[in-house]
């Protein structure tokens, strides 16, 4: 094989599963060439090869993180045929099958963290919240995407700030329902309800 070509089409993939492992369970800081190499088992030299800068790393790592949004709750979302769809939908989202772990929480909040002093976390995190509401406009209006978005990152949240305390169903469903409520009649959701009825 000529010199400067991957050999190993899965290692990039490793090397950035290797950092999203390291940032959930010790932080952004803690992540490091040496550390990443070992836990993704490859070689220390190729590092350098995909990711000349730890920085670059670090960015790419976080950016993979946007995958998980779609089979989370867009997906959901997406097939959504009622109202009653929608709240199901992001209450398995925020506690049910769909639900991130204390692990994946962690990331997110790694994310907003390192987000409010560093312009390229920013941007990453950013493009996190642009998705998440260009997941939720098929169902609510952009107005009501941000107040749905804004509950379920706080779900979140809370659930890593109270590990010990899980939330019940009726706290979660309720406010969803109050919000979904809100859209308008004449919104698409509603309009697919009428006709296929």
């Amino acid at each position: 094989m000529r010199r400067g070509k991957p050999n190993d089409p899965g290692r990039r993939s490793r090397i950035v599963e290797a950092a999203l492992d390291v940032i959930k369970a010790d932080g952004i800081s803690a992540v490091s060439y040496r550390g990443v190499a070992a836990r993704a088992e490859v070689p220390l030299g190729s590092m350098t090869y995909y990711f000349p800068t730890l920085d670059g790393l670090i960015l790419a790592a976080l950016d993979s993180t946007r995958s998980a949004l779609e089979p989370r709750y867009a997906a959901p979302v997406r097939d959504a045929r009622s109202a009653g769809d929608v709240v199901d939908a992001l209450v398995d989202a925020t506690i049910g099958a769909t639900s991130p772990t204390l692990a994946d929480i962690r990331l997110y909040e790694e994310i907003r963290h390192h987000g409010a002093r560093d312009p390229k976390v920013a941007a990453v995190l950013q493009a996190v919240e642009d998705d998440s509401l260009v997941m939720l406009r098929p169902v609510a209006p952009t107005s009501i995407a941000l107040a749905i978005n804004a509950m379920l990152w706080g779900w979140w949240s809370h659930r890593l700030a109270h590990p010990d305390a899980p939330l019940d169903e009726t706290t979660v469903r309720r406010p969803y329902e109050a919000i979904i409520g809100l859209v308008p009649a004449g919104y698409p959701l509603h309009t697919e309800e009428h006709d296929d009825a």
